[in-house]
């Protein structure tokens, strides 16, 4: 992206409204890496193609028309600062989703009666669990001295 500036907002939106599925999946370039992959079956999804640190990758941000052009578009450009930044937008959408995961783990921990995963608690809970042949009253090293 250095160096030249990429056309952005190539089309309108009747553009994408328009397109119908071929023989197989192509794309539309609306600019800056963002595209519409049109897909052979007739779904329409938005896929933002980026280079980052010498690896291409790609970020989908949904379903067009319920992702509305104007949104993909916003997106896009988010994402494009985010590169400039030296961040890769693909690692804070993955970092959320395990978030998100680890919060609905959680709460179904919480609502079992256990620790949230990594508290103290947990912790607390897993080494007693790791030394209970230890403390174990069928330990016979344990009687030796009562004896």
């Amino acid at each position: 992206m250095q160096g030249h500036t990429m056309p952005l907002n190539i089309n309108k939106d009747t553009v994408y409204r328009a397109a119908k599925p071929k023989d197989k999946d192509y794309f539309i370039n609306d600019g800056g890496g963002l595209n519409l992959v049109v897909g052979k079956n007739g779904t329409k999804i938005w896929r933002f193609i980026f280079t980052f640190e010498g690896k291409r990758k790609k970020l989908s941000f949904g379903v067009y028309p319920d992702t509305t052009l104007e949104s993909a578009r916003r997106k896009a450009e988010e994402a494009r600062q985010q590169i400039a930044d030296g961040l890769d937008p693909s690692l804070g959408r993955k970092e959320i989703k395990a978030a998100r995961q680890l919060a609905e783990i959680n709460e179904d921990r919480v609502n079992a009666g256990l620790p949230i995963i990594d508290s103290f608690a947990d912790v607390t809970r897993q080494w007693l669990h790791s030394i209970s042949h230890l403390t174990s009253s069928t330990n016979p090293h344990l009687h030796q001295e009562n004896q």
